[in-house]
């Protein structure tokens, strides 16, 4: 017989680093030493008709909610047109009109964030039903002590056994006819910095199972909790509507590793902002937490609705990433190449070179494996 999950020898987690972000997260266009990095400066009010022409491109694409500015970009603010941008040091501005640079200072970044097309896929793990899978939390920090535990419902099962294990520390429960819960408030109290795992179990499949490093969590200490918290006032003072102010705030959170906390404000937030922005960003993150299916389908979203917002190169990452994920994550050839054709097409039409070189590489590689 099977042991259950708590007889078995306790896994240390490999701590989260919030230093590994910005490699984890590169931006799409190289930085050089001593710039801003992976600075993010967001667009979070357009009027009328804007566009944008990176350094490198030939041609001006159209700028859209969430749209990233970054040094070296040109922005063209037509007559009678507005757009506003919040800068990576969350602080608001307006765009003139014509045609001009990011109105952004170089500063610390406080928004750091990639589109995901840049993010190691990892292979998916069989999402069939047939054992549970940890939703949230997995490979976060958090903020809150009580967080929403969330799995995957197995077929046939209608009672779960959920642990909380870290080092000297355990907690369970049974859970019936539920894949999601709190943090119970009579439970031990989760501690700061100490690395937590949840796992999942029913009959003889259990979340255990599902390899890899990484995939626990840890409460983010009081240092960085008062940063946060900090900055978290400073968006909510910028004086924007709800929507665009949860999508920054759950734009500050990924910066910050807080992913599971970050993607719950976008699920959130989705139901009224139904944009790309957020749905990309979605698939990001749970890219980030190796959830290739909940990627895939939150990527596929934001693709019809860049399309919707004639957004071409919000389009174009996205194919970019999706690309990535059936490559990568689910061992799909044929849709990665139909994606990277679709990412090629768009990159030639903007004159966006580098975009360009980098599709024609991987149409290659994957032509040759195909051989």
């Amino acid at each position: 017989m099977r042991p259950r999950f708590w007889e078995r020898p306790v896994l240390l987690l490999v701590a989260f680093q919030c230093s590994l972000l910005p490699r984890l997260l590169q931006a799409q266009t190289p930085e050089t030493p001593g710039d801003s990095g992976q600075a993010v400066n967001l667009a979070v009010f357009i009027e009328g008709q804007v566009s944008i022409k990176r350094k490198g491109w030939a041609n001006y694409a159209p700028v859209v909610f969430g749209t990233t500015f970054r040094t070296g970009d040109l922005i063209h603010v037509e007559e009678s047109s507005h757009a506003k941008v919040v800068c990576s040091d969350l602080t608001l501005h307006d765009i003139a009109v014509g045609i001009g640079g990011v109105p952004c200072v170089t500063a610390r970044p406080l928004l750091r964030r990639a589109d995901g097309s840049m993010i190691n896929v990892t292979r998916s793990w069989p999402s069939d039903g047939s054992f549970p899978i940890v939703l949230s939390p997995r490979k976060t920090k958090l903020l809150s002590f009580r967080p929403q535990l969330r799995w995957t419902p197995v077929e046939g099962a209608n009672v779960y056994d959920v642990a909380v294990r870290g080092l000297n520390f355990f907690w369970t429960s049974r859970v019936r006819s539920l894949t999601e819960i709190p943090y119970p408030d009579g439970a031990p109290r989760l501690e700061a910095g100490v690395d937590y795992k949840l796992i999942v179990q029913t009959r003889d499949r259990s979340s255990a199972d599902e390899p890899g490093l990484g995939l626990g969590f840890a409460i983010l200490g009081s240092k960085e909790r008062k940063r946060v918290e900090e900055e978290q006032r400073r968006v909510e003072g910028l004086g924007l509507t709800e929507g665009p102010t949860q999508f920054l705030i759950a734009y500050l959170y990924a910066t910050h590793g807080l992913n599971a906390e970050a993607i719950q404000r976008l699920e959130s937030v989705a139901q009224t902002l139904n944009v790309a922005a957020v749905a990309r960003l979605l698939g990001g993150l749970y890219l980030e937490v190796g959830l290739t299916r909940q990627a895939e389908a939150r990527y596929l979203n934001s693709l019809d609705l860049s399309k919707f917002e004639k957004d071409e190169e919000g389009e174009m990452r996205t194919h970019l990433a999706l690309a990535g994920i059936y490559e990568q994550g689910l061992g799909n050839e044929k849709l990665a190449q139909q994606h990277l054709d679709a990412t090629l097409a768009l990159a030639k039409k903007m004159g966006d070179d580098q975009t360009v070189s980098q599709a024609e590489k991987k149409l290659t590689e994957l032509k040759r494996a195909a051989m």
